[in-house]
């Protein structure tokens, strides 16, 4: 495999040379996977520039957030932002939110005062928040960029941090699949709190019964369920064993090579959804077929999505009324504005994010 793509510093490029990288760079995000240098390490931008903290989502040119406003015909809205209170009780250690309330001048006035940690709800997975094995030195991790655990523990650094997705923002046309209503309808039974896998030719399923096309430069949401199940049917007992447990299972996406080449290849910008993890959780080693096809090889693509490509993950958002809405209207299809927190070296945040019919 070759050498990530890298721009050459200049000290004062032309306009003209501006121009050509910013070509370089989209050209490289519109190969397809198999015509990749390295499929699994798609590097951009110079250390600290907007492109590189931006990763994947330098895809989103104002050409394409324009025509995905195209989708706002109703003018209905929905937040995708599940409750700061919720998954009260959490794995990895993870602690719940804290809400003071201030009173100011006896009581004429309040503040608020949050302490949160992003995971423990709706939230968009930074680009240093997970890393992959180094090729160079497989026992030494690397995050997005080549950047290591040391620079993000400087406080002084912030590279790859949030503030480029803030400044900007993650806009354009969201696209739902909806795989409750997929397993409603073909008597798929499940767990959140398991290991299973919904497959890439199960996705496309989902796709074509629903009618949905897909546009370079989408935004994907898939519903699994999450928070109908820890709402509606999950007991406290249920949620400290899940908490307790030293092994905890998450149903997801299927983690394979056919499901980054499909995700790539298709253009999306970003993925989302409503599981835990989005792909399935622990990464599995291989994955069975039917038919006595043979198994498939598995993949931890948090390390591809986010430490190779630079694409954000969304978890644990709420998509039930966005769901419910899609079904009203018909159409999987919509407009969608989310503003990440502008902290300078940023790890993760709550998505702030909004769905427009």
């Amino acid at each position: 495999m070759g050498e990530p793509m890298r721009e050459e510093a200049e000290s004062s490029p032309s306009v003209s040379r501006l121009g050509s990288r910013k070509d370089e760079i989209l050209a490289l995000h519109k190969c397809p996977y198999d015509k990749l240098p390295n499929p699994k390490r798609v590097w951009h931008g110079e250390p600290n520039s907007r492109d590189e903290g931006l990763g994947r989502l330098v895809i989103l040119t104002p050409e394409i957030v324009a025509a995905a406003a195209s989708n706002i015909k109703s003018g209905r809205r929905v937040s995708l932002s599940w409750g700061m209170d919720k998954l009260d009780i959490a794995n990895f250690n993870r602690h719940p939110s804290q809400h003071h309330v201030i009173p100011l001048m006896n009581g004429f006035a309040f503040d608020d005062i949050y302490i949160f940690n992003p995971q423990q709800s709706s939230q968009w997975d930074g680009l240093r928040h997970f890393s992959a094995p180094s090729e160079d030195n497989p026992s030494k991790r690397v995050f997005y960029g080549g950047v290591e655990s040391s620079e993000i523990m400087d406080r002084k650094n912030t590279r790859i941090g949030l503030q480029h997705w803030a400044k900007e923002g993650i806009c354009g046309r969201g696209v739902l699949l909806d795989y409750v209503e997929y397993a409603a309808r073909h008597g798929i039974k499940y767990s959140l709190f398991s290991d299973h896998a919904i497959s890439l030719s199960t996705l496309q399923d989902v796709a074509k019964e629903q009618g949905v096309t897909f546009q370079y430069g989408d935004l994907l949401f898939i519903r699994i369920g999450l928070v109908q199940e820890w709402e509606s049917r999950m007991t406290m007992e249920d949620k400290m064993a899940y908490a307790s447990s030293t092994n905890p299972q998450h149903a997801g996406i299927e983690g394979t090579e056919e499901m980054l080449r499909w995700i790539w290849d298709t253009g999306f910008a970003a993925v989302a959804g409503d599981a835990i993890s989005f792909e399935v959780y622990p990464p599995q080693k291989e994955y069975r077929r039917a038919n006595g096809d043979p198994s498939v090889e598995g993949v931890f693509m948090h390390e591809v999505i986010l430490a190779g490509w630079g694409m954000p993950i969304g978890e644990l958002f709420d998509l039930e009324e966005l769901a419910q809405i899609c079904k009203e209207e018909n159409r999987w299809e919509f407009f969608i504005a989310s503003a990440p927190l502008n902290m300078p070296g940023g790890i993760s945040s709550p998505p702030n994010c909004l769905a427009i019919f």
